[in-house]
């Protein structure tokens, strides 16, 4: 992943709110400055990342964006 994309990482994990899932709290990050079909691509390609580092370490998404975030 590039800086943009960890930025997105970590602006989710710092706005998740506590009810809410890793992946809608990622794609509230990445809709309020991409837009449109480019927005969902890399929402699409973000969250594909963060579950196969999950499926592979057996953990959550949240976790897993903090391990790619090295945390």
């Amino acid at each position: 992943m590039n800086k943009e994309e960890k930025k997105y990482l970590e602006d989710a994990l710092r706005t998740k709110r506590p009810h809410e899932r890793f992946n809608k709290a990622l794609a509230r990050a990445i809709r309020r400055k991409e837009d449109g079909k480019e927005g969902y691509k890399l929402y699409i390609d973000m969250i594909g990342e963060v579950r196969k580092v999950a499926a592979k370490k057996g953990i959550s998404g949240e976790e897993a964006a903090k391990r790619i975030l090295g945390r």
